[in-house]
């Protein structure tokens, strides 16, 4: 079986790694209308913890509201608390949703938004499910065998798709039952012990992935890559049997 990405799941992650370059932008998820994440970039694990309940838990909530109320499918939203902006885009069964900071000024926003939302429309739903199984099944594979997840994440020959396989391992971590806590406590210690042994200062955007993107590539691979060694640790004895 093949290592290379699927094609509408890379398009995914490609187009919130695209979002997430824009100003003001804290992250973005794309998920099915019914809460099934498909892909989700966050700037910083803190927007993440944050953003991450209203992406696969309140929008799918109030899609679901929405629909037994005869209102039909939440379609384009923005939702404004105090310290968070959320900007909700659907097309067919996937929605598009947005974090950013408050007072972003919204125009902006939905003008680079639109120049990006096309290739939505160009990711089937249905196909993004199959794919997105088969990319599981690799990963299941990969940890099941003797030579474990190192050449799925040698295959990603760049950060985009490193960072995908990335996401898509934080899902299905959590998705096999180890606690986001956890997972997020073993992203932190990574991130410490890396940036210690490169003599990196610690108080340079610590939590801020895409500054470290632009810093260093080399190391933000690094980064990435022990990160996903570390998430496999703790999945498998978890794995299916």
């Amino acid at each position: 079986m093949s290592d290379t990405p699927a094609a509408n799941l890379d398009t995914a992650f490609r187009l919130i790694d695209s979002i997430t370059t824009i100003r003001g932008v804290l992250g973005a998820m794309v998920v099915d209308v019914n809460g099934e994440v498909v892909a989700q970039d966050f700037i910083s694990q803190v927007d993440q913890e944050r953003g991450w309940p209203i992406g696969a838990e309140l929008i799918p909530q109030l899609n679901k509201g929405s629909r037994a109320l005869r209102f039909g499918e939440l379609d384009n939203a923005v939702l404004q608390f105090s310290k968070l902006l959320v900007r909700v885009l659907r097309r067919d069964r996937t929605m598009l949703v947005v974090f950013a900071e408050h007072g972003i000024n919204l125009g902006m926003l939905n003008v680079d938004l639109r120049e990006r939302i096309d290739v939505l429309e160009t990711i089937a739903s249905e196909a993004i499910a199959d794919e997105r199984e088969k990319e599981r099944d690799r990963i299941f594979n990969a940890l099941r065998s003797r030579s474990g997840i190192t050449p799925l994440i040698e295959s990603r020959t760049d950060l985009p798709s490193l960072r995908a396989l990335h996401g898509l391992m934080f899902q299905t971590a959590l998705d096999l039952g180890v606690p986001r806590e956890q997972v997020t406590a073993k992203m932190n210690d990574i991130n410490y012990r890396i940036y210690r042994d490169s003599l990196l200062d610690i108080g340079f955007d610590f939590f801020n992935r895409k500054t470290l993107d632009n810093y260093d590539p080399q190391l933000a691979r690094k980064v990435v890559s022990t990160q996903i060694e570390g998430m496999a640790e703790m999945m498998v004895a978890k794995l299916p049997e």
